[in-house]
C-alpha cells in the first residue's frame, strides 16, 4: 500500500494522472474508447488528520457514514439521530382495528412499527472528479473490524465498489429503475460476493451467475475488492469482480453488459448494515478518462441575519452565520464600503470573529457577531469571510458568479422577497432525468433559469419563510452530517449562496425543517422527550438545535425547551417593522376527541375547532403581539409566520376536524385566527405573509382590510385544491367576506381558476414597503423565478395601495395638533393601555387621523419621544365627519 501524501490535502494527486493520461493517450493513438493502460494510480490514501470530512474528491447523500480516522476512511456506525426513521406525526396515524391498534398511515394505511430498529440502509460515497465509461478498473482496499452482532439480519450487511452511478447523491433505500440505479460488487456478511444492482432495498444479483460463495471474513482480515470493465465492443463489456484475502481469491463475471446503461458513470464506495470496516486506499485505472476539474468552496455559505441587528451604544452590530466545509479554527468577517478595496480585502479591518465549532447539532459553524464601520441606512457595505488567516469568500464552482458579501442599504421603500418550500428532489417540469438516482434527482433549483433576473428586483431582504430546508423529504437524516448535507445543498448551491451573501436575511422555519412533517402544538413537545411517541427523540431534540442555531446563531440552543422565537426586526430609520412569529409550536393540540377517546365513544366531537379556548400562538406569544402591534411607531408593518388564517381550501367543513393537513394551517385554531386578525387590523399599514402552503396568493379580508399572502413553493408541489365556491370574491370556512386578489396553484392560475398554462409554478413574493409617500404604500406582486420584474406578476392580480386603505375603518378621529417633530408617538388611554403608535412628521404634525376602538369623546394620551425629550398632552376624540360629497 501506498504511504505517499498528497500534493495537497484531500485533493487528487492530479500531477500523477496527468502523466498516466499522457501514456494512455500516446499508447492509444487511433485505437478505439475500449483501449486500456494496465495501470493503477492511487487516488486517494486517507492520509489525513481525523475529521467528519473526507475530502474534496469524495461526495455523498450520507457523509455520517463515514469518517477519517487514524489514515483511513471508517465506516461509522453510530451518530447523533441514527434511530430515525421513516415515519409521521401523530395525526398522520389512525388506529384501525384490523391493525390491532398498531399506528398506521391514515392515507396509505402503512403501519409503523412500534419499535425501533437500527438497521441502516445502503451508504455511498462517490469520486466528484471520475466519471468513467470504456475500459476501466476500480480497487480498493479495506480492512474488516467488527463483524455484525447476531440481532441483524445475516446477509444484510455488505461492503464494496460502486459503479455506473449517475448522480453524485445515490444512496439510501434502493428502488431506482433499472439503469438508473449503480452496480456494485460488494462482500456480504454471509459469506456470498458478487454484483449486484441498487434497484430495491434487497441486494439483487445483476445476472445469473453473478455471485459466488467467498470466504467468511473476520476481524483483522485485509481484504482487496476489485472491479474490471474490459472488452473491445464500444456498446457492450464484461464486467469482472474480484476479491482477494491474504490466502484466498474468489472472482465472478458478468458477460455483454451494456456500457451505457449499466457501467458508465461515477465509481465509489458501498456500505450497508452494522459490518465495521475501514478503506485504506482508493485505486483507477481509468483508461481514457481524465479526471474531471470540479473545484469545490470552502465557506459552503454565510448570511447576515437581519433580525439580529441593532445599535448598541451608538455602534450597529449584526450576526452572521457560516457554514464552512470541513473544520477549522476562527473565522472573521471583514467589512468595507467598497466593494473592491483599493489596497485589497486584506488591509481591511476585522468586524468581528468566531469560533469553528462542530459538535453534536453543528458541523464546522461559526456565529460571527459583527461591528459595522456605518450606518446601516446610510449606506451599501461589502464582506468577505476569512477562515484561519485565508479569504475563503469565493465560490469557485464552474457556475457560481465571482461576487463578495453585500449588506443593502435599509432606507425606503423596503424591498423584500418572500420564499418558502425549497425542496431538492421529485420531478420538475423542464427539467430532464428527476427521477431517483438520475443525474437531477437531487438538483439546487427547480428551474434551469431560476433567479435568473432576482438582482433586478433590487431586494434589500430575503425572507425564508417555512420548509427552508426539507430535512427529511429525501430521507431521514440519520447524523448531524446527513443534515448538514441536505441544509448545504439547499442553502450553498451557487444560486441560494448568492442571495443569502448578497442580501439580508430572515429566516422562520416550517414543520419540515425539524425533520418530521406537521410538527405542532404539544405533542411536538412529547415527542421530542418521550419514547416510542413515533420518532426518535434524540433524532427530533437534534433537529431542533439544529434550527435554532442557523435562524439565530445560538451556540447552546435547548434540544428539549420550547423555543421562544418570537421577533421584531425594526428598520434603522424606524419607519418599518417586520414581525416574525411561530404559529406552530405554542398552539393548542389538534386532539378533539377526549371524551371520545376516554370512554364516552358516542359522544364524538364534544369540542371542535371553533372552540374559542383554542389558542394559536400561545399566551406569552400573543400577548408579545399585541403589545408590539399598540407600540409600534413604525408607519407600515409585516407579520409572517401565521400559515394560512383564512381557511380557502379542500375539504369539507367536517373534515376539516379532523384532516391533518387542515390542521396544520393557523386557520384551523379559529377562534386564535379571530383574536390574530383583530389585533392585526386594529390600525392601518400592517399586511400578512407566510409560505408553507405551495401556493401563491393574495387575500383580502373586506371587513378587517386586512392583505393575507402565500407564497412559494420553489421546488415543492401539492398544494391544496380550492374549496366549492371559490372565485374573486368568496368566504372561506368561517363565512369571513373575502376579495381574492391573485392564486398561482399547480392547476391554476387565477381567482377565476383559470387552468395553468405555464407548468412549473415555482414562485416568490415581491413586497414593496415605501414610507416615503405621506399615505405610505404597499406593493404586493407573485413572480414565477425565471421571470424578470417587467413581465406581468402571475396570479391574475396583484396589491399597490396605501396604507388608508387597510385595517378596520376608525371609530373617532383626532384633533389637529402638533407635537415633537420626527417623534415616536406613543397613543395610551388615561389608564396607560396602548392604543396604537406612530411617528410625527417633520413640523411636529401627526400622520394619524382617527383610531380604531375607541369612541369619540374620549380622552386619549399622546406622548412624544425623540430620543431626548418627552411631550405629552392629552386629547379629546372627535366625532366623525361626513364625507364631503358635493361636487
Amino acid at each position: 500500500m501506498s504511504n505517499k501524501k498528497y500534493d495537497s490535502p484531500n485533493q487528487v494527486n492530479r500531477r500523477e494522472f496527468a502523466k498516466l493520461s499522457a501514456a494512455v493517450t500516446l499508447a492509444s493513438t487511433g485505437v478505439n474508447a475500449t483501449t486500456r493502460s494496465n495501470r493503477f494510480a492511487v487516488v486517494d490514501d486517507f492520509q489525513r488528520v481525523n475529521s467528519f470530512y473526507h475530502g474534496d474528491g469524495w461526495e455523498s447523500l450520507n457523509p455520517g457514514y463515514w469518517k477519517l480516522e487514524n489514515n483511513a476512511l471508517r465506516r461509522r456506525l453510530h451518530t447523533r439521530g441514527d434511530k430515525a426513521r421513516d415515519t409521521g406525526f401523530p395525526f398522520h396515524a389512525t388506529q384501525p382495528e384490523k391493525y390491532d391498534g398498531q399506528p398506521c398511515n391514515s392515507e396509505t394505511n402503512q403501519c409503523f412499527s412500534p419499535d425501533y430498529e437500527t438497521k441502516p440502509p445502503y451508504g455511498m460515497i462517490w469520486r466528484r472528479d471520475w466519471r468513467l465509461q470504456g475500459n476501466y478498473r476500480v480497487s480498493i482496499d479495506a480492512v474488516i473490524h467488527t463483524l455484525p452482532s447476531e440481532d441483524e439480519e445475516a446477509s444484510y450487511s455488505l461492503m464494496g465498489i460502486c459503479i455506473g452511478g449517475r448522480t453524485l447523491f445515490e444512496s439510501w433505500n434502493g428502488a431506482g429503475d433499472e439503469g438508473d440505479a449503480c452496480w456494485y460488487a460488494a462482500w456480504r456478511d454471509n459469506g456470498i460476493f458478487g454484483v449486484y444492482d441498487h434497484t430495491t432495498d434487497e441486494a439483487k444479483p445483476v445476472q445469473h451467475g453473478s455471485t459466488t460463495r467467498a470466504p467468511k471474513l473476520k476481524p483483522g482480515d485485509h481484504v482487496t475488492v476489485e472491479i474490471d470493465i474490459a472488452g473491445s465492443d464500444d456498446l457492450r463489456a464484461d464486467v469482472t469482480a474480484t476479491l482477494k484475502t491474504t490466502d484466498a481469491q474468489v472472482k465472478v463475471t458478468c458477460t455483454n453488459v451494456d456500457r451505457k446503461r449499466f457501467i458508465e458513470g461515477f465509481v465509489g464506495l458501498v456500505s450497508r448494515g452494522q459490518l465495521d470496516f475501514e478503506v485504506t486506499e482508493f485505486r483507477v485505472d481509468p483508461g481514457d478518462n481524465i479526471p474531471l476539474n470540479e473545484p469545490v468552496n470552502e465557506l459552503q455559505v454565510c448570511y447576515p441575519l437581519g433580525d439580529t441587528l441593532r445599535q448598541i451604544d451608538g455602534e450597529w452590530h449584526c450576526r452572521f452565520v457560516a457554514i464552512f466545509r470541513q473544520e477549522g479554527e476562527t473565522a472573521e468577517i471583514r467589512i468595507s464600503l467598497d466593494e473592491n478595496p483599493k489596497e485589497g480585502w486584506q488591509v481591511i479591518a476585522q468586524a468581528g470573529k468566531g469560533s469553528i465549532i462542530t459538535n453534536g447539532f453543528r458541523r464546522a459553524t461559526a456565529v460571527i457577531d459583527c461591528v459595522l464601520p456605518a450606518e446601516p441606512d446610510a449606506v451599501e457595505m461589502y464582506y468577505t469571510v476569512w477562515k484561519d488567516g485565508v479569504n475563503v469568500t469565493a465560490d469557485p464552482r464552474s457556475r457560481a458568479r465571482d461576487y463578495v458579501g453585500r449588506l443593502p442599504r435599509l432606507v425606503a421603500p423596503y424591498r423584500l422577497c418572500g420564499l418558502s418550500c425549497h425542496a431538492i428532489s421529485g420531478s420538475k417540469p423542464g427539467l430532464k432525468r428527476t427521477a431517483k438516482y438520475q443525474e437531477n434527482w437531487i438538483h439546487e433549483q427547480p428551474l434551469l433559469d431560476a433567479f435568473l433576473y432576482i438582482e433586478l428586483f433590487d431586494f434589500q431582504v430575503m425572507l425564508w419563510e417555512d420548509d427552508v430546508w426539507y430535512l427529511e423529504l429525501v430521507l431521514y437524516t440519520t447524523s448531524t452530517d446527513d443534515a448538514y448535507k441536505i441544509i448545504t445543498i439547499t442553502l450553498g448551491n451557487p444560486v441560494t449562496r448568492w442571495q443569502m451573501m448578497r442580501h439580508w436575511n430572515v429566516i422562520n422555519p416550517g414543520d419540515h425543517d425539524y425533520g418530521m412533517d406537521d410538527v405542532k402544538g404539544p405533542e411536538q413537545i412529547a415527542i421530542r422527550t418521550k419514547l416510542g411517541l413515533g420518532q426518535d427523540p434524540e433524532y427530533m431534540q437534534r433537529n431542533f438545535q439544529i434550527v435554532q442555531h442557523l435562524i439565530a446563531g445560538d451556540d447552546n440552543p435547548s434540544g428539549i425547551e420550547n423555543p421562544k422565537r418570537w421577533r421584531r426586526w425594526k428598520m434603522p430609520q424606524g419607519d418599518f417593522s417586520l414581525l416574525v412569529l411561530d404559529s406552530r409550536l405554542w398552539r393548542t393540540s389538534q386532539d378533539t376527541h377526549i371524551w371520545e377517546t376516554r370512554g364516552w365513544p358516542s359522544k364524538g366531537h364534544t369540542y371542535d375547532r371553533e372552540d374559542p379556548t383554542r389558542s394559536l400562538l400561545g399566551e406569552e406569544q400573543f400577548a408579545w403581539l399585541q403589545q408590539t402591534i399598540r407600540t409600534d411607531s413604525s408607519s407600515l408593518l409585516c407579520v409572517t409566520g401565521i400559515n394560512g388564517m383564512h381557511t380557502i381550501w379542500q375539504p369539507s367543513v367536517k373534515a376539516e376536524q379532523d384532516n391533518r393537513v387542515a390542521a396544520d394551517y393557523a386557520g384551523w385554531v379559529k377562534a386564535g385566527c379571530d383574536r390574530v386578525i383583530e389585533l392585526l387590523s386594529a390600525r392601518d399599514g400592517i399586511v400578512s405573509v407566510y409560505g408553507d402552503v405551495h401556493i401563491g396568493s393574495i387575500i383580502r379580508n373586506r371587513e378587517a382590510r386586512l392583505y393575507e399572502c402565500s407564497f412559494g413553493p420553489i421546488g415543492r408541489t401539492g398544494g391544496r385544491r380550492p374549496k366549492s365556491g371559490f372565485g374573486k370574491r368568496m368566504t372561506d370556512y368561517d363565512d369571513r367576506d373575502l376579495d381574492m386578489i391573485a392564486f398561482y396553484h399547480e392547476y391554476y392560475e387565477s381567482p377565476e381558476l383559470k387552468k395553468q398554462t405555464n407548468p412549473g409554478y415555482w414562485n416568490f413574493l415581491e413586497m414593496e414597503f415605501d414610507t416615503r409617500p405621506k399615505d405610505a404604500k404597499i406593493g404586493l406582486w407573485i413572480r414565477r423565478l425565471d421571470e424578470p420584474p417587467t413581465s406581468e406578476p402571475r396570479g391574475g392580480g396583484h396589491v399597490y395601495v396605501g396604507a388608508s386603505d387597510t385595517g378596520r375603518p376608525i371609530d373617532c378621529s383626532l384633533p389637529r395638533i402638533k407635537t415633537l417633530p420626527s417623534a415616536e408617538i406613543y397613543f395610551s388611554t388615561m389608564d396607560g393601555q396602548p392604543i396604537r403608535g406612530s411617528r410625527s412628521r417633520a413640523d411636529g404634525s401627526l400622520p394619524v387621523s382617527g383610531l380604531v376602538g375607541i369612541v369619540a369623546g374620549s380622552e386619549v394620551v399622546i406622548t412624544a419621544y425623540d430620543g431626548e425629550r418627552i411631550a405629552s398632552q392629552v386629547v379629546t376624540t372627535l366625532a366623525l365627519q361626513p364625507e364631503n360629497t358635493s361636487d
